[in-house]
């Protein structure tokens, strides 16, 4: 799969994941209250769960035992590793480079890594997103990250910066009070 491939993915998987990572209320205008979504009565069992098609991806899901939680890890058959995670206590992953910051207060929602093609990570904060795109436009560039663009569309905030052999790409969109944050470091080539 090529890299070009590989940041396409990325950033249709970051897409999917502020689309995803804005549930717990619905969207409402301005003037009404949030509805909340209805919370099912007994979490769905906790299972594990291993594929392995011949000549393909070996795949472990596991959901965690609260329900709140699902984890899936991928083996290509060449040995190449992809883990995802998802949920209400979802940790950063060890790939996520120490020079990119994180906003201070959020929490980390969902992640996807892999060691030979980069991190994504999506966080969610209670934070107007022009303070949280400002916030990390500031501070990539204050560590040395060359600001490549700066493109607004809509509700969504978004741009690149490169730093030796590594892109980054923050995305800020969500709705009012609701902020969802995607931080993609991939390799540059």
């Amino acid at each position: 799969m090529s890299l070009k491939t590989i940041r396409t993915l990325a950033t249709a998987a970051a897409a999917l994941l502020l689309l995803i990572g804005c549930g717990g209320e619905e969207s409402t205008p301005d003037s009404q209250e949030p509805v909340a979504r209805p919370i099912p009565e007994t979490p769905p069992e906790p299972r594990e769960r291993t594929e392995i098609p011949k000549g393909r991806n070996e795949i472990v899901e596991r959901m965690d035992p609260d329900g709140k939680g699902m984890h899936l890890t991928a083996t290509s058959p060449e040995g190449k590793q992809f883990n995802a995670s998802i949920g209400d206590e979802v940790e950063i992953p060890e790939e996520f480079p120490k020079d990119v910051p994180i906003f201070p207060g959020s929490t980390p929602m969902a992640y996807m890594s892999s060691p030979d093609e980069g991190v994504i990570v999506t966080f969610k904060s209670s934070e107007k997103q022009q303070d949280i795109f400002d916030f990390y436009q500031s501070k990539l560039a204050d560590d040395g990250w060359e600001i490549l663009e700066n493109p607004k569309s809509g509700q969504k905030l978004a741009f690149n910066a490169v730093k030796a052999d590594r892109r980054v790409q923050v995305i800020v969109a969500g709705t009012k009070g609701d902020s969802r944050v995607s931080v993609i470091v991939t390799p540059e080539n």
